[in-house]
């Protein structure tokens, strides 16, 4: 059954981590380069984030609302040294990178997918944990079975094992870029070679999937075959081919792991969930599908999406500098759980749902509590450590002081 779109986007989110200690100077290249522009936040124009989030959370990633014009030119005024030490002691800048033109790829070299680069956002975290986000859309094709292909194909552009499968051989098409590496050449332009992902197991070779598309009410309607559209949905939430064989476990599956692959479905309507990915599957047949839906999910819930991803990341960082400066990760833990770990997102229902279920399948509280557990083991053996160090300084003085004092007699009894 061949599915027609009525209109459709990805996100492929790439995480990256830069060194606490490089952190202004990566901000500093950043703002020195003329593509990339801090994206400042309104009060009226963003008014759907200002209510979405939280006051905590609303601080702590989008600090620039409230800011009135002419705080903002007297910042744009300033060297690029200063703005780097400014935005350095916030929690989270966001940058737009500005392409001169939409990228216009092709996958294989005839009878290929076309698609465009719309959009590419930075965004950094003051811990170093930083996301490089492209927002895809394809040209010249509504087929649904275009979509799985493409992600499943384009998600691997920065992998090692990329070019040794056939599937992967992304050709581009445009003046700006004439070759696939070049996506990757942007990719460590943007991220720099001061990032430690390697360092840390971030395991990002493969993009996070972001996805919506949305159904021709032809194809998805009261009379649609449910299953096939079932198989379909599977597909596009486990990052599969169209080719590809999906398993049904529907009758093995336990009630809260069915939950946790689709957190909300009802007749047209479907949000699917892997450690990967998450897709929005919809049917135009209602029309909030593809007017309110989409503009939701690729702003607040997106943004949500980037908040738990950004906690799972900075708890394996935070792992790493475990072994390597136990008081500089104490710290960042501390200060992880005040503000991030203890801290409600947002009170609107749906963003809450969203939330849990992403915590559920990134193993968010596992990961929490095994740190924390390593962070005790830590923390005593550190203690330990320092009072076996006292100990021996104890040790010197007395017996430093023990010497003096023999010397003393013995000088004063040749007297």
């Amino acid at each position: 059954m061949e599915l027609m779109t009525k209109y459709q986007y990805t996100y492929f989110i790439y995480p990256y981590v830069i060194e606490a200690k490089k952190y202004k100077r990566y901000l500093q290249n950043l703002l020195s380069n003329k593509k990339c522009k801090i994206r400042f936040f309104d009060n009226q124009k963003d008014i759907h984030l200002f209510t979405y989030f939280l006051p905590n959370v609303r601080e702590y990633m989008f600090w620039s609302f409230g800011l009135n014009k002419n705080a903002i030119r007297d910042f744009e005024k300033l060297d690029t040294t200063v703005k780097s030490t400014l935005l350095s002691e916030h929690e989270c800048n966001i940058f737009n990178y500005e392409l001169p033109e939409n990228l216009q790829g092709k996958v294989e070299t005839d009878n290929g997918i076309f698609f465009e680069i719309s959009k590419i956002k930075i965004i950094c975290f003051k811990t170093g944990v930083s996301f490089l986000i492209f927002k895809t859309n394809l040209e010249n094709s509504d087929k649904f079975s275009d979509i799985l292909n493409f992600n499943y194909k384009f998600r691997e552009i920065n992998s090692a094992a990329y070019g040794l499968k056939e599937y992967e051989n992304i050709k581009i098409q445009s003046n700006t870029f004439k070759d696939i590496k070049d996506i990757s050449k942007i990719i460590k332009d943007i991220t720099g070679s001061e990032n430690i992902s390697k360092k840390v197991n971030l395991g990002n070779e493969k993009f996070y999937v972001y996805s919506y598309a949305c159904i021709d009410q032809k194809d998805w309607n009261e009379n649609s075959d449910e299953e096939e559209l079932d198989n379909l949905f599977e597909k596009y939430r486990s990052i599969s081919p169209v080719n590809s064989q999906i398993i049904n476990d529907k009758y093995t599956l336990k009630d809260t792991e069915k939950e946790i692959k689709s957190i909300y479905k009802n007749q047209y309507i479907r949000y699917g969930f892997n450690v990967e990915s998450t897709v929005l599957f919809t049917s135009n047949i209602n029309t909030t599908n593809f007017t309110l839906v989409p503009q939701k999910y690729e702003s607040e819930y997106l943004y949500t999406y980037i908040l738990t991803l950004y906690k799972k990341i900075l708890l394996n960082v935070l792992n790493y500098k475990f072994e390597k400066n136990f008081k500089q990760a104490e710290n960042g833990f501390l200060e992880f759980t005040k503000k991030l770990w203890i801290q409600d997102i947002t009170n609107e229902e749906f963003g809450r749902k969203l939330e849990k279920s992403w915590i559920a399948d990134l193993e968010l509280e596992k990961t929490f509590m095994k740190l924390k557990n390593e962070y005790d083991i830590s923390y005593k053996k550190h203690n330990v450590e320092e009072l076996n160090k006292n100990n021996k300084i104890t040790r010197v003085v007395v017996i430093t002081i023990l010497i003096i004092n023999i010397i003393t007699i013995i000088y004063a009894s040749l007297k």
